[in-house]
């Protein structure tokens, strides 16, 4: 190695000028001025110091400390080790050491140009400007002719936030003009620390006009670029001066324009193809990093270069296999990455973990408002996924409370919308939707869009809790508006590819579907809407087996054990599916007999139209007798809907009947209203004609009002009102000339477990009302039900209830136990 290179490798660790010129060089001094000053010891002395001098300059600085530091013990007197220890530990970029032996200097002894020059450097590097700035102003008295003193009080000026002080101090480099590369390499600096840095890069463009091959220039003009974000550029100019700049120099360049690359990654493109461009284009550039000597041998680099990677893979919505985001190995990754972890271990579905990793990204004390709603964003989801519902909830109406409607523009008078309240707003809704909050997030949503017609961040969310709401027609309309503005946004193509499933528009949903994978691969809903339709494309079977036990008259005459199968097949030509039936009841009462069904038929879902068709052979132990079953509804809008049953020999009938050779025939109207899954009412007509002549008429009325609503606990109350009347008493079944029953009720549904498809529920049911039968006066009626149900996932559902009935029968109390478990399996 040369001197001159060792020399600029000292000022490089010393740090003062970008471009690391030798300070040797700018102040004419030869550097063999060290081996002068050791001339004078002993021969043995001689060649030991030499070889501890010639290690510093090959850059083994902590052999060559050591040694002078056993000589300097040795020979207290010799100020000239203390000198030397002073210059390597400055080319080993250790100021502190440099302070450290410059305060122990003899106050009366005067330093030499070059150690002054450094000591003086080192307290700028540790940022302690006044001591800096005498010693810089000494150096310019005692050696005038050296500008390097002059550059660095005005630089240290600069560092101190003492700008014009700084641009005045430059004057006196002279001249003082862009002909003079140190006048215009220290006004670069100066811009630099000022933050005016296109200012910067001014100057160092006219510097690099002036002497293009200077290596103090070309420096100069590097850090001018990087720190005015041109990083890309930077890296390039590294590129074209290979000899200049170092491996790790030029890695520092490429992880910038990674980093760069990082940023834009989430930004919109021109076209749907260039979507993930920038993105690919950062991860593989970092990691070629990664596999670098700096990334090897330096922890910090190598943790940026994770940390950057991490971010540019969340904004590729890559798969989260891709990256490692084991909680135990976030200290990897800088805490600037730890929101793009947490997005990540959400998409993993470790909602746990992503808290964790929100909350860290929210420690950081300088987040800018919209960083911080977004990381607010991604913790309330998280809690919501992993089971505190009433956390996301309260954050989410925090952060709507905490953050302004409207914001000033300068140079505007008029206040204008804040883009970030909306966000909150629509962040708080959407966790009313989730949590079962419909009717508030309905309401809400409505007025706001209502507000503000055209934004469609609106309306999509709101199309979205109307769908889940059972209003798709609504949505459907709210969804076509959005479309008129923001035809191609993916939100509104997933939204209206899954509002189409729930119309049974399932063309429609196919092609959005397949565009949407098209274009959207990565997104989660388009996943899960994926799912959706391969669930819509199974065979559904439903296993039912119940038992029913009574304790008196027994009115529903169907004691026993009853195991009934109903199998769907996969659809044909999209809205039509084969159906078979079969079932068992196995009495236990008096009758002694058991009942077998079969049936087949077909079922079509089409758009506001459902049927299906049935045929049945039914079996009481009296022969196999068939029968048919006609079943219509119409959706006339999102509240009203009626249908129609017509069934000829129906199954619906007691096993008293069957057992007397009685069958039936019977038909029924049905009117629904329903303002959401809270608030409906139903009323069914039904007549039933019995081959014994006899005539059945009923009428029952249903409703239901929710009364309570919390992410885990509903409560609604319940009305069931029902009269029947019979055209004849005397029949071996039970059959009264009229008999009336009110039975109003309370229904808690408690969730006791979530876990994205997986689900547990259960629910209680509690009624007390009046039942009135002709010729037996009035009683009491009391019912208490309970269900468990859990889903799997999509594909597989299981349900049982229990219900105990106490009711006057014939002027006798008669206790109804029952119970059913129900299995649904799509496959």
């Amino acid at each position: 190695m040369s001197r001159r290179s060792l020399k600029r490798r000292a000022l490089q660790n010393v740090g003062l000028f970008p471009a690391k010129t030798s300070f040797l060089r700018r102040c004419g001094l030869d550097s063999l001025t060290l081996l002068v000053l050791t001339a004078c010891n002993n021969s043995l002395h001689a060649a030991s110091y030499e070889d501890w001098i010639k290690q510093a300059r090959q850059g083994q600085y902590q052999s060559a400390i050591v040694g002078l530091q056993q000589y300097q013990q040795q020979h207290p007197q010799e100020m000239r080790a203390q000198l030397d220890l002073m210059r390597i530990h400055a080319w080993a970029g250790q100021p502190q050491e440099v302070i450290r032996l410059y305060e122990n200097w003899p106050t009366k002894q005067l330093l030499p140009a070059d150690v002054l020059l450094l000591v003086a450097r080192a307290h700028k590097d540790t940022r302690q400007w006044a001591p800096a700035q005498t010693l810089y102003r000494e150096g310019v008295r005692r050696f005038p002719q050296q500008t390097a003193f002059t550059m660095g009080l005005c630089m240290s000026l600069a560092d101190a936030g003492l700008t014009a002080q700084a641009l005045s101090c430059t004057q006196q480099l002279r001249p003082a003009t862009r002909e003079n590369t140190n006048y215009l390499l220290t006004r670069s600096y100066i811009y630099r620390a000022a933050g005016q840095n296109y200012d910067a890069l001014r100057v160092s463009q006219d510097t690099l006009a002036v002497q293009p091959d200077k290596i103090d220039v070309i420096r100069d003009y590097d850090q001018s670029l990087h720190a005015a974000g041109l990083h890309r550029q930077a890296m390039e100019w590294q590129t074209q001066h290979p000899g200049i700049f170092s491996n790790a120099d030029m890695a520092d360049r490429q992880a910038d324009y990674a980093a760069e690359l990082t940023r834009l990654s989430p930004q919109p493109t021109r076209t749907l193809t260039e979507r993930f461009v920038i993105a690919n284009r950062a991860i593989a550039l970092q990691d070629r990093l990664a596999d670098s000597g700096s990334f090897l041998g330096n922890p910090a680099f190598a943790r940026r270069i994770r940390g950057d990677r991490l971010i540019a893979v969340d904004a590729r919505e890559d798969a989260p296999s891709t990256v490692d985001i084991a909680p135990e190995r976030a200290a990897q990754y800088p805490s600037y990455a730890y929101a793009s972890l947490g997005a990540l271990q959400l998409r993993a579905r470790h909602p746990e973990q992503a808290v964790s990793s929100y909350e860290r990204a929210l420690a950081e004390p300088s987040l800018d408002e919209k960083t911080r709603t977004r990381y607010q964003t991604g913790l309330a989801f998280s809690l919501l996924e992993s089971g505190r519902e009433d956390q996301a909830l309260a954050l989410a109406e925090r952060m709507e409370k905490d953050m302004p409607a409207t914001r000033w523009l300068r140079g505007n008078p008029i206040a204008q919308p804040n883009p970030g309240y909306t966000d909150t707003l629509i962040l708080k809704n959407s966790l009313y939707t989730y949590t079962g909050l419909l009717k508030d997030a309905r309401e809400n949503l409505a007025q706001a869009s209502a507000k503000a017609p055209s934004n469609v961040n609106l309306r999509v969310p709101l199309a979205d809790v109307q769908r889940i709401s059972s209003m798709p027609r609504a949505a459907e309309r709210n969804l076509k508006i959005a479309e008129t503005y923001a035809p191609r946004q993916e939100d509104v193509i997933i939204s209206q590819a899954q509002t189409a499933m729930d119309l049974h528009e399932y063309r429609q949903a196919e092609e959005l579907l397949a565009y949407a994978k098209a274009h959207y691969p990565t997104n989660m809903r388009v996943t899960e809407l994926d799912k959706d339709w391969q669930t819509y494309r199974k065979n559904e079977l439903i296993l039912r087996s119940g038992f029913e036990k009574s304790n008196g008259g027994d009115v529903s005459g169907n004691d026993g054990i009853r195991t009934e199968a109903q199998w769907y097949s996969a659809p044909i030509d999209y809205n039509w599916r084969v159906t078979a039936l079969a079932g068992h009841l196995d009495t236990n009462d008096e009758l002694g007999h058991n009942v077998f069904w079969q049936g087949a038929g077909l079922e079509y879902r089409g758009r506001d139209w459902q049927s299906q068709l049935m045929i049945n052979n039914q079996n009481a132990g009296q022969g196999n007798k068939m029968g048919a079953s006609l079943q219509v509804d119409h959706e006339l809008n999102d509240h009203w809907s009626i249908g129609g049953t017509l069934d000829y020999r129906t199954l619906d009938i007691p096993n008293r009947a069957l057992d007397a050779g009685i069958t039936a025939n019977q038909g029924q109207v049905r009117l629904r209203w329903q303002n959401g899954p809270e608030q409906w009412v139903q009323a069914a007509y039904t007549g039933t004609k019995f081959s014994d002549d006899n005539v059945r008429q009923s009428l029952q009325i249903t409703g239901n009002q929710r009364i309570y609503t919390r992410p885990r606990l509903k409560a609604d109350a319940q009305l069931e009102l029902w009269a029947s009347a019979n055209k004849d008493e005397d029949r071996p079944y039970y059959s009264p000339r009229r008999e009336y029953m009110a039975v109003p009720a309370l229904r808690l549904e408690h969730l006791i477990y979530q876990h994205y498809d997986e689900r547990l529920t259960q629910a209680l049911t509690l009624g007390v009302g009046l039942h009135h039968q002709s010729g037996y006066g009035s009683g009491a009626v009391g019912s208490v039900a309970y269900e468990l149900n859990y889903q799997h996932d999509r594909d597989l559902e299981v349900g049982l209830r229990l219900q105990a009935l106490s009711r006057p029968y014939d002027g006798q109390r008669e206790q109804q136990y029952s119970g059913m478990v129900e299995l649904k399996i799509k496959f």
